[in-house]
This record gives C-alpha cells, structure tokens and sequence, in this order.
C-alpha cells in the first residue's frame, strides 16, 4: 500500500450527477461481465454511483435483467460485493480518512461504493499496513468524540442535564473502545496491603495486696496469642505484637 495516507482529490470533491445512457449501461454491463467491480468501477470519474446503477435498474427492466445476467458472467451473484482477496490502496486509504472523519467501519462497509465490512475485516487480518490504518483512524475518531463530548457538556442546561449525561456516558465507551490505552478506564492500582492493626482492651480489676493488706488496682490485657488475660504490672510485660494498640474497656 502507499505511504501517503492523503485521499485523492478526486474522492474528496462531490460526486457529480451522471445523465443514463444506453451506452453507459452497455459499458457497465460489459465491465461487470469481465469480472470488473461495480465499486471499483462507480469510484472513476463520469461514473455513476451504486446507488445510482440500482436506480436505473429498478426503473428500466431491460437494463436491470442485463446487469444480473453481467453480474453472473463475472462470476459473482446479483446483489453480492465480495470476497474480495486483493486490497487497493485508494480505497484502504478513503477507509482510513472516514474513519477520521467520523464513520465506523460497519456504516463504510454499509455503502456500496466501498468494499462490505467482511472484506475490510478481512484486510485487517491480512494486510499489516491496513490494521496499523485502521487503528490510528479509530484513535482519531476517539479523539474527535472527545473534542464532541467536551463541546456537549459546555452546551448542557438544566433540562439537557440528563441527556447529556447519557450520551457523554456512551462516548465516554466508545472512545475507550476504539483507544483503549488512551480513553480506556483505568483500572484503580492495586492497594497497599493494610498493615495488620492489633487492638487490645486493657480492663481493670481490684484485689488485696498480700504485702500491705491493702486494697489496689490491678490492670489486665488479653494475650492475642493465647486470648487469656495477663497482668500488665508483671515485671517485663509487653504487649504482644510490641505495635498493638492498647485502649481501656468502657
């Protein structure tokens, strides 16, 4: 495929109305029947469009029955556009800048002037240059449904409120779908692991004291190890883990 990803002038300007003829229908039906493609044959200038071709069909019968019977000659079934196995460049290139303009790849395929959308998956699988076209156009797309939704929400009012939202919601989507490294959610990072917090409830009894005979306060904290109760004015008594945090019941 070529380099240069500029579509020709002559698929940029407006298609200009093509007068039917006996003899552009004979040109047709003969090009057809030589296995030539009716959107490879409307693309050139002083050629009709697809839909055009359909029109003429539907209205002069002669012509319509001659068209299946060419369609059928080169090889392919009325109403049928494809497979097609070989890529064209101008085309591949007209995909890339509508995708930048806007359209999706089914609403391109749609358009019988262009290859169906089974052909241009297929070109993605099979032609590098075209998949690596297709994604930047998808990112342009994104970006310009960005610019969109940012134009949206400055346009919102009280009575559009809701409606916006819906709709910047689904762009929001489709922009991830079509960047996801760019416009996709991020994901939250991982959370550091919470450190381990031990909580110990000091409670306080009284009892007699053998060596004074007198009442005192004794203090008592729950081993987490062992959950029984220990005496805190015990000589070398820690709380365990050393870090525990150690509040009064009540």
């Amino acid at each position: 495929m070529a380099k240069d990803r500029r579509v020709p002038a002559e698929l940029r300007r407006r298609r200009e109305y093509v007068m039917w003829s006996e003899a552009l229908g004979r040109r047709l039906c003969e090009r057809l029947a030589a296995g030539e493609l009716l959107y490879v044959i409307c693309r050139e200038p002083g050629m009709p469009t697809p839909e055009a071709v359909a029109k003429w069909a539907k209205a002069k019968p002669g012509f319509g029955a001659a068209l299946v019977s060419a369609r059928r000659a080169g090889g392919r079934a009325a109403g049928t556009r494809g497979p097609v196995d070989t890529i064209c460049a101008e085309v591949a290139e007209e995909v890339f800048q509508r995708l930048c303009d806007g359209e999706s790849l089914t609403r391109i395929g749609a358009d019988a002037a262009m290859p169906c959308l089974s052909t241009l998956m297929r070109w993605r699988r099979r032609f590098p240059e075209f998949e690596e076209m297709v994604q930047l156009g998808m990112r342009v797309r994104a970006e310009r449904m960005a610019d969109e939704g940012w134009d949206m929400a400055m346009a919102a009012t009280p009575e559009t409120a809701y409606l916006t939202h819906v709709r910047l919601g689904h762009l929001r989507w489709m922009a991830g779908v079509m960047a996801p490294r760019v416009f996709g959610a991020r994901r939250p990072e991982g959370e550091a692991a919470q450190e381990k917090l031990t909580v110990l409830i000091r409670t306080f009894t009284s009892e007699v004291d053998p060596v004074t005979g007198k009442m005192k306060v004794v203090s008592l904290c729950p081993n987490p190890l062992t959950g029984e109760m220990e005496r805190t004015d015990v000589a070398g008594w820690a709380p365990t883990p050393p870090d525990a945090v150690i509040i009064p019941a009540g």
